[in-house]
Parts: C-alpha cells; structure tokens; sequence
C-alpha cells in the first residue's frame, strides 16, 4: 500500500497558485517536445511557497535536474540546493515545500524520490500531474493530486505513505489577469481577445486622443500669439483654468511618487528588453550547436 485516501483530522489547508500549474505544465509540454514520442521521460520539479502551522501555500516552482541510476531516480541535490539560495536572495519568506512530478497514481518509486527532500523539509509535500487524455475527458477538476507523507505501522514495520490532501486555487489580480492573457494568446502569437490586452489599448487611444488635443490648443494659442486669428476669450479663460490646476501637482511629494513609478516602468523595460536579448541569443547559440554539429560529423564522415 503507497497512498490513503484521507489523512485525519490535522490534516494540510493548501492553497495553489495558477503560476505553479502553468510551471508544470510548460515543463510537462517541452520535455515531451525535446523527447521521444514513445517514452518521454519523468519531470520532476520543486515546490517553493511559505507555510504557518498546517496552512500552506505553494505559489511557485522551478525545475530539477535528475539522474537515473539502476532505474531510480537520483535528484541533484547540489543543484537544488543551489536554486534554493537564489531564491532566498529574492524571496526571503519562500520556503522549500516539497516537489511535483507526472504519473497516474503514487508509486513505490515516488516514495524513494520524496525521501530525498527530506533534508530540505522534513515532511515535504507531493503533487502529482495527470496527463493522461482519458483523467481529463472523464472529469473537469483538475488532473492534479497533492499529497503529504505521514508514518503508519503496517505489518508491524514503520511504513512511509502518501496521503491525499484536499487544496484550494488561490490567486491574486495580478495573475488572474495573466492567465486570461495566456489563455487568449491565439496561434498566431497574438491576444486580441484578452482582457488585458483591451485595457492596454484603451489607454493607449485615450493618451493618443489627450495628445492630439493638447497640440491643436498650442497651435491655437500660438496663433493667437502671432496675431494669425482673433483670440476667444472663452476658450482662454478654460485654457487658464486647466493651467492653474497644474502648479497643484508639483509638489516634493507628488515628484517623489512620480520618479519612482517612472523608475519602476524603466526598470520593467529593461529587464523586458534583457529577457527578449537572452531570448535571441539562447536561438543563435542553439542554431549554432547544430550547424557545428552538422559540420563536425560530416568531417568525422570523409
């Protein structure tokens, strides 16, 4: 016996987070891509978040490296513990939780796998990603099970076993409006129909239609200025009473305030214009690797 059904009445309040199923599921889809057809291998995967008393919350992961010895699963724990102290550095209060891997049902050998993060936590918890098509047509919940591991006394020997948990999907605004952006990225590479996508446009039109407006009453009152029209003193008493409202913005606090969001929006920007850098440059290195490749055989051929 691997698993039970329930666990008793202590039993984990965990909360996941949309980022976490997309993690898995992107990590499920490349390995399946970049592998074989008839046996793509297992992803393993660790599970980072923060936990007080028997509440958990799981919001992030990463992937694991991992080496098959004699058909066990061996994680690099080198590797992993190197990928804690990053996030340390950036998430100070996130914790190792347990891990995640691929399968139908819990198995003796995800037993020996989750042993070894017990240096890391020493009751780590275990999700578990169905991706089989017939899980997913018989149901509309979701093909994810999480365990925690609890000592039982079978055959009067201590034995390690799986329990099911119950969880919960907990997200912020922040990413509800990031998976309705990703769920409408159309084929074509493009989100016409997300939610953020229309907000991001209409602010767009509403800063152009502001800009428009702005040069045609400086037109206006240069040619005033010139003696090219005769001036309406109507529309220069509104003009005067919309400058006067701007001395109400300059204020140290209000500068303050606007250096930093300006700062925040550069900084965004740049680290997008890095991300998109390493992008191009990780498919001229691939790009390369195989032409080298190919010239390298062909000289070992002749």
């Amino acid at each position: 016996m691997i698993q039970k059904e329930g666990g008793g009445g202590g039993a984990l309040q965990i909360d996941l987070h949309p980022l976490v199923i997309i993690n898995v599921s992107d990590h499920l889809t490349r390995t399946k891509v970049e592998s074989a057809p008839a046996a793509p291998p297992r992803i393993v995967g660790a599970l980072i978040g923060t936990q007080e008393g028997r509440s958990v919350e799981i919001s992030n992961s990463f992937e694991l490296v991992y080496n098959v010895v004699e058909g066990a699963i061996v994680v690099d724990i080198v590797y992993l513990r190197t990928k804690l102290e990053q996030f340390k550095k950036v998430f100070p209060t996130s914790d190792f939780l347990g891990w995640y891997s691929t399968g139908n049902a819990a198995s003796q050998a995800d037993i020996a796998i989750h042993k070894q993060f017990s240096e890391f936590n020493e009751s780590p918890i275990f999700l578990l990603l169905d991706a089989a098509a017939s899980y997913i047509a018989a149901t509309r919940d979701l093909p994810i099970t999480i365990f925690e591991s609890e000592l039982h006394v079978v055959e009067d020997q201590p034995t390690l076993l799986f329990v099911k948990v119950p969880y919960r999907i907990q997200t912020g605004e922040a990413e509800r409006i990031g998976v309705d952006h990703v769920a409408r990225v159309n084929p074509t590479g493009g989100a016409e129909g997300s939610q953020l996508t229309a907000h991001l446009n209409g602010l767009h039109n509403a800063i152009k239609m502001l800009n428009v407006r702005v040069k045609a009453l400086h037109s206006f009152l240069g040619a005033i200025n010139d003696g090219k029209i005769a001036p309406d003193h109507g529309i220069l008493r509104q003009t005067a009473a919309l400058c006067n409202l701007l001395p109400a913005i300059d204020t140290p606090a209000f500068q303050e305030d606007f250096l930093k969001e300006y700062n925040d929006v550069l900084l965004v920007t740049y680290l997008a214009s890095i991300t998109k850098g390493s992008s191009t440059i990780n498919e001229l290195v691939d790009k390369f690797n195989a032409t080298y490749e190919r010239q390298s055989r062909r000289r070992g051929y002749i």
